[in-house]
């Protein structure tokens, strides 16, 4: 199982960035959609690492959330309300956030319940700020043209022009500056690498 824990980052500007994160995680295909836990904190369950994944970067786009992934079991069946679930993924993601609101530049981090499974977990950490760096310095004009991507990948330059009301070359200069290949590229790795340590915890 996949657990996110989220609280809010240090001087964020919304004063009070749920309802904007449960927006932004809907229609994902969650185990638990977030909800509240002690004070702003909230915490969210996935089934998959695809949709975990999905969601971490979902919710590092908003630029107000320090994001723990916990990796591991929690009991079954889960209780009603999400806030009194338990367990080592639960353990494991508390860790987590902890590690990420320490972070300066990139909040995000990653804790594999299973001791056995620390490295992996590193690995996984790794990529994710790295690919969270890059979500971090896109700008508004990057993020259009991104986002219109990430609608219809199979788009030309000149369809999403079109769609946008921009130029071809806008379009072009915004998905070079943007990295966003070079991100989308490593989203398989990472899932690969996060279903690893999810799948040997169970062993």
């Amino acid at each position: 199982m996949h657990v996110l824990s989220f609280t809010p980052r240090r001087g964020a500007q919304d004063p009070d960035p749920f309802p904007a994160l449960v927006e932004a995680l809907g229609g994902l295909g969650l185990r638990r959609e977030p909800e509240r836990t002690a004070g702003s904190d909230a915490l969210a369950l996935a089934d998959r690492a695809g949709t975990a994944l999905a969601a971490v970067l979902r919710a590092s786009e908003l630029g107000s959330w320090s994001i723990g992934w916990g990796i591991g079991a929690v009991p079954d069946p889960l209780p009603t309300p999400t806030r009194a679930i338990t367990g080592p993924a639960v353990e494991a993601a508390a860790r987590a956030v902890h590690a990420a609101r320490t972070t300066s530049q990139v909040p995000l981090a990653i804790r594999a319940a299973d001791p056995r499974q620390q490295d992996t977990a590193a690995d996984a950490e790794a990529v994710l700020r790295l690919v969270g760096w890059m979500i971090a310095t896109r700008n508004r004009g990057q993020w259009r043209v991104v986002h219109a991507l990430r609608e219809q990948p199979d788009a030309t330059q000149v369809q999403l022009a079109e769609h946008l009301g921009i130029t071809q070359q806008s379009v072009s200069r915004a998905l070079k500056t943007s990295g966003w290949r070079e991100e989308s590229a490593a989203h398989p790795l990472l899932e690969r690498l996060v279903t690893m340590v999810d799948l040997t915890s169970r062993a």
